[in-house]
């Protein structure tokens, strides 16, 4: 910094050098104008020899001498501009480090945005995984309460059968009596005999009226007589005849310039509402069971086509016909077969 010279002291600085610098270019300026206008107005003389030019002596310029005092101010001035300059230099370096370390901020916030992105990503993530898991939780803890208080029920069940137990043993030991029957000898029915079929199926019984099925069927045979005969093969349905159907398929062949036309199949089909007796109510006297073994001749065979899910009722219906002097077929059919028949079929064995 530049010292300040003391109030009251009279100091010769550049702006007063400055000061008479411009004065003597004006002076010089102004005496350089008028020689020209003194020029312009002078008479032109036709000479052989040119005039004498006469120099015009010019005013002597007078510069003030340059003081100790004014070196040592434009000294301090230097001195001040290179500091002022190396202040600018340090301020343009830091500025420049601080814009570098802007942009090293600037790219670090954006990776840190980025990283940001991803780890709410990755927590979205987490959160619907856990309520994942949490939904399973909570199903897994209603199982776990369901098979609790199923295993609670099951622990009562046992206690009451436990009770009954300890009860029963406390009771003498009943003395059942077995009943012994001679199985008598089985034969074939003849197409002479008269025959009832009942379907033992679901722990019910009902009628199958086959006999007035098949002289159905042989009437439509009549009538379709001509097409038949024309057919290889004849498929015809009869009923429905107290809630059945009969399927039949009729096969030609010709023997010696004739044709033979014979059943060789036919199929039983219940309807959807067939009323079948259970097996409660058809041992009662005045069942529908009952009625059907009152108005079969004496000495008839009834056929029963059983199914896996009712031989236990097959054996009770067998008892009671064998009491009524009946003699009993069983026909076993698997589950989900038919009623069936064909010529090449056997006959039911009465025992």
């Amino acid at each position: 910094m530049s010292r300040r010279p003391p109030p009251g002291e009279q100091q010769f600085g550049s702006d007063s050098f400055l000061d008479v610098v411009a004065n003597v270019v004006g002076v010089l300026i102004i005496l350089m104008v008028l020689a020209g206008v003194r020029a312009g107005r002078a008479p032109i003389k036709l000479l052989n020899d040119p005039p004498p030019v006469v120099l015009e002596t010019l005013p002597p310029i007078l510069v003030a001498p340059a003081t100790a005092e004014d070196h040592e101010h434009e000294e301090a001035t230097k001195r001040e501009l290179a500091a002022l300059q190396l202040q600018s230099d340090s301020l343009q370096t830091e500025l420049d480090r601080l814009r570098g370390a802007a942009r090293e901020h600037e790219t670090r916030l954006s990776e840190l945005q980025t990283q940001d992105a991803v780890n709410r990503n990755r927590v979205a993530a987490l959160g619907s995984n856990l309520e994942g898991q949490l939904e399973e939780l909570r199903v897994d803890e209603q199982q776990t309460q369901n098979l609790l208080v199923a295993a609670q029920a099951v622990r009562i069940r046992l206690k009451t059968k436990a009770s009954e137990v300890a009860a029963a043993e406390k009771q003498p030991n009943p003395v059942e009596q077995l009943q012994h029957h001679i199985t008598p000898v089985s034969r074939v029915i003849t197409e002479n005999e008269t025959e009832l079929h009942f379907r033992c199926f679901g722990g019910a019984v009902s009628a199958v009226p086959i006999d007035q099925l098949v002289e159905r069927m042989k009437g439509q045979m009549e009538r379709q007589r001509d097409v038949i005969l024309r057919l290889k093969k004849y498929s015809g349905s009869v009923g429905p005849v107290r809630g059945w159907n009969l399927n039949y398929i009729i096969e030609t062949q010709q023997q010696l310039g004739l044709v033979r036309a014979s059943v060789s199949q036919f199929e039983l089909i219940p309807e959807s509402d067939l009323g079948a007796e259970r097996g409660d109510i058809a041992l009662r006297p005045n069942s529908a069971f009952h009625n059907e073994l009152r108005k079969a001749d004496s000495g008839s065979t009834i056929t029963f086509w059983v199914y896996p899910d009712s031989f236990v009722l097959f054996r009770k219906l067998q008892a009671l016909a064998h009491r009524e002097g009946f003699t009993v077929a069983a026909r076993p059919l698997p589950e989900g077969t038919p009623i069936m028949g064909s010529p090449n079929g056997s006959r039911s064995a009465a025992q």
